[in-house]
């Protein structure tokens, strides 16, 4: 990925994380922080719940095991498609 798509990428996932739930944002956007010190690794989020904790991604590029590996390290629910935090 170039720099310009790697901006975009980075703004269109604050837009999403911004929807959700302060602290499920915040447990996203260490994942998000992780993925990217670890490989690095992209992923596109979309369709956030707004105020809620659940939010879907897309696979970008990099090490796929990377997400859940890393989403179980910070405590998240990890599918093929979505991101979801415990917390209610």
């Amino acid at each position: 990925m170039t720099e310009h798509e790697i901006d975009q990428l980075f703004n269109a996932n604050i837009a999403q994380l911004n929807k959700l739930n302060i602290a499920s944002g915040s447990m996203i956007k260490a994942l998000l922080q992780g993925l990217a010190s670890n490989g690095p690794a992209y992923i596109q989020l979309s369709n956030a719940t707004d105020g809620g904790h659940k939010v879907n991604y897309a696979f970008i590029q990099g090490d796929t095991s990377l997400v859940t590996r890393l989403a179980s390290a910070l405590g998240l629910i990890a599918t093929d498609n979505s991101l979801e935090s415990h917390h209610a």
